[in-house]
């Protein structure tokens, strides 16, 4: 019983450890790179070189935080449209040399777009701005609200 529960432990062990992805930002993760190796972790920063493909079909860029400045190169997945300079992003992937090699890039966005797309259901005038609930649903909501609250 007693080796059962040790296989399982280590297992579980196993598991989370594995699991763990470290996040810095790109000033700490500079100056912590030697202590990172190659650990994989994430890394967020805001993209301020133009991103430029090389010939194998990588994305070389460079991303700033407190200042401090860490070249990317990218060998994932296509990053989304929404990627482009200035944009923040988070950079999964381990050191290699002076060089963060990237196989995730996570487009971090704000809820701007919502502007954007007034002609998509429940979006523009008449709904809520903060939920895209139609007004009349959020104005029915909050009577009856406070016709509960009345009782």
């Amino acid at each position: 019983m007693g080796g059962v529960v040790a296989i399982l432990g280590f297992v579980l062990f196993q598991a989370l450890t594995s699991a763990r992805v470290f996040f810095r930002n790109v000033d700490e993760a500079v100056a912590e790179r030697a202590e990172l190796g190659d650990t994989t972790f994430r890394m967020q920063g805001v993209v301020v070189t133009e991103p430029a493909e090389d010939a194998r079909g990588a994305i070389t860029f460079a991303v700033s935080f407190n200042d401090v400045d860490a070249t990317i190169l990218h060998v994932g997945e296509e990053p989304s449209d929404l990627f482009e300079l200035g944009m923040p992003v988070v950079v999964d992937g381990h050191w290699e040399d002076d060089v963060f090699v990237s196989q995730q890039i996570l487009v971090k966005h704000s809820e701007s777009y919502v502007a954007d797309n007034e002609d998509r259901p429940g979006v523009g005038e008449g709904t809520d701005a903060d939920s895209g609930v139609p007004l009349d649903d959020a104005e029915t909501n909050d009577d009856e609200v406070s016709a509960s609250d009345d009782r």
